[in-house]
């Protein structure tokens, strides 16, 4: 009756006095189902409610009452919806399709046990609805294709609630007979308790989907064998599936469960008679060997057999499947005296495993938990560092190839902890990426630029800044909007800033929503280059659908550019001429590198040759020594800007 009053009180508010006749008549229809539920409770007191014929009169009974309350809500809601189509406004409307939507979810749980009338109640709220709103307000068609949906839902969720509760009461009438049973049969009473209590033991210790032991299975098994070979050790292997996530978010939960069961069955085939495989959660798995004497290197080699039968493709529904493993192996007693705490360092171990390079078998060592302590620390300190003096900018020219001038600087941050000292950029920039605080540390970074190239004055007037942004900044809300705002606070101009992006940014995942933030700072001015350029896995038809201004080759080419390295430089120069971009080349160490770079056709340099990364931002050019033609040109003063040949 609340949800009544609420709806007239709003429904009266716009002008509807039908809503007058409507209440009266849910205020009539309430009190004949109240005086019905009187008389119910009568009959259940006085024994009358009892025979299979009683309980269906009143069930009937129930259910024609309930769907015509749901008749009456279904016709306040058309009128509504027809008036409001005809007239301005829409609270009414809108009010009373969330009351009608909460009545129906909530008939789900309250009518699980009247299968036909709970679905017939939630059908008439929901479609009546639904099909008013296509008919008389064709502006809410998506609304109204939403309420068909929920409608589907919640028909879904009665149904299940119904079957739960069936389930339940079929539960409790077989333990009722059960008790009955027991009491004429005293003889059998302990053997069916025990039967029930070994039954209730294996559904506790089994895993569900695989029916391998859980956890609490492993720790039982554990128990049971120290206890029985106190003189033997176990080697604990820890399996955690590679690239599981991306099959399970691709072809569904259903084949992902299928894969766990297959891959279960794969590795039980390589396992000795005296190992035991178990389900530890989601997609990791445990595997508990026992040492012996005869065969200490076993473990070894069965964690080679059992990387190379995960990884062996197998075909579901039609999908070709192809997993990796890593695993992390741990000694028990060795490795310590707790076997609950042998499986965290195996955990530990695969860790790094899936940290550094996937796909293989790494021994714990106590090196490992510092590492995760150390990270577990850097993390919550890089959370107070951002935005403090304990984070700065430093700055590294890129020069261009035919003149030698200073065009850009490429900001890049550097963290010195009051405690641990000066942090490696590679470790603490990995780490803001695995704990989601990379979009702070990049929105600090991009304004520190900005606002520091803005305080170059005249002779930096016509420098840019490059500034690295992740992928997860330009999926994290409107990165564009943040790029717009900072540059109007720091009134620095967009065609000075250039948004470096590694190769992620062809991902497939996020392929669109990152294509329109990309195309928005180009229209803007903004210039994207794609940073570390040939280390990933760009095609052509996703470089040739981004508006992307530059590619830098990565310096691991740039090291090698007089052996291979040169193959892949010279095919990103030909690549980017035929789409106009820029190519801008890392890593540049030596007069010789950069020679061949130029030769090739390289239009920017940056490296150790020309500049170290330092707080002061460089802006003298240099002596273009690695062209065949020298230009000096002078400032405004007169003064030549190529002041010195290189910087070590």
């Amino acid at each position: 009756m609340a949800a009544a009053f609420g709806a007239t009180w709003t429904v009266l508010g716009e002008g509807y006095q039908l809503a007058w006749g409507w209440l009266v008549l849910m205020l009539v229809l309430t009190a004949i189902r109240l005086f019905d539920w009187w008389k119910y409770r009568s009959a259940l007191t006085s024994g009358a409610v009892g025979a299979p014929a009683q309980i269906a009169y009143w069930q009937q009974n129930y259910g024609v009452w309930l769907c015509a309350s749901a008749v009456l809500w279904a016709v306040l809601a058309c009128a509504v919806i027809d008036g409001e189509a005809q007239h301005e406004g829409c609270v009414a409307k809108y009010t009373l399709i969330i009351i009608v939507s909460a009545l129906a979810g909530g008939a789900t749980g309250v009518t699980a046990a009247l299968k036909y009338e709970g679905r017939c109640y939630i059908s008439i709220l929901l479609l009546s609805g639904s099909l008013a709103l296509a008919i008389f307000s064709p502006v809410d068609i998506a609304i109204a294709a939403l309420g068909l949906v929920f409608w589907v839902v919640m028909l879904v969720s009665h149904n299940n609630n119904n079957a739960i509760l069936r389930q339940s009461l079929n539960l409790q009438h077989e333990n009722i007979k059960l008790i009955a049973d027991l009491k004429d049969l005293n003889g059998t009473l302990e053997t069916k308790i025990i039967d029930r209590t070994r039954a209730l033991k294996e559904i506790a210790h089994l895993d569900a989907l695989t029916q391998l032991p859980n956890r609490r299975g492993l720790m039982e098994w554990a128990r049971a064998f120290i206890k029985d070979h106190n003189n033997l050790s176990v080697a604990v292997m820890f399996l955690d599936l590679d690239r599981f996530k991306q099959i399970n978010d691709a072809l569904g939960h259903d084949i992902g469960d299928r894969v766990l069961v297959s891959v279960a069955e794969q590795i039980k085939t390589q396992l000795p008679p005296d190992a035991i495989l178990a389900r530890w959660g989601g997609d990791e798995f445990i595997v508990a060997v026992p040492r012996t004497v005869e065969a200490p290197g076993r473990v070894h080699s069965l964690s080679d057999q059992i990387i190379e039968a995960v990884s062996l493709p197998f075909t579901l529904n039609g999908e070709t499947i192809k997993l990796g493993v890593s695993i992390g192996l741990a000694l028990y007693p060795d490795d310590d005296k707790s076997f609950t705490d042998v499986i965290h360092a195996a955990d530990l171990a695969v860790t790094e495993v899936k940290r550094t390079e996937r796909g293989r078998a790494l021994a714990y060592s106590e090196t490992y938990a510092e590492i995760q302590r150390r990270r577990y620390d850097l993390s919550r300190a890089l959370g107070e560092a951002i935005g403090k003096d304990e984070l700065s900018l430093v700055y590294q020219p890129l020069i261009s190839a035919k003149t030698g001038r200073v065009v850009a600087q490429e900001a890049l941050a550097r963290w010195k902890h009051p405690v641990l000292g000066a942090i490696s950029p590679d470790e603490f920039i990995k780490l803001a990426e695995d704990t989601d605080r990379i979009v702070a540390l990049g929105d600090w970074a991009l304004e520190r630029a900005c606002t520091d190239a803005v305080n170059w004055g005249q002779d930096g007037a016509g420098v840019k800044i490059a500034v690295n942004a992740s992928i997860k900044q330009l999926l994290h809300g409107h990165f564009d909007l943040k790029v717009v705002q900072i540059l109007n606070r720091t009134g620095l101009s967009p065609s000075r800033l250039e948004i470096e992006v590694t190769e992620s940014l062809f991902d497939d995942e996020h392929l669109e929503q990152v294509l329109g933030c990309v195309k928005n700072l180009r229209e803007l001015g903004v210039e994207i280059q794609i940073d570390d350029f040939g280390t990933g896995y760009s095609s052509l038809s996703r470089l040739h659908k981004f508006p992307v201004t530059g590619v830098k080759i990565d310096r691991h080419f740039v090291n090698d550019v007089n052996g291979q390295g040169r193959v892949i430089v010279e095919s990103a120069v030909m690549i980017a001429r035929r789409f106009g971009f820029e190519v801008i080349a890392e890593g540049v160490e030596t007069l010789e590198q950069a020679k061949a770079l130029y030769d090739i056709g390289v239009d920017k340099f940056q490296g150790y040759y020309f500049g170290r990364p330092s707080a002061v931002a460089c802006q003298k050019g240099f002596d273009p020594q690695w062209t065949s033609e020298v230009p000096l040109t002078t400032d405004g003063d007169g003064a030549s800007f190529l002041s010195y040949s290189g910087l070590r």
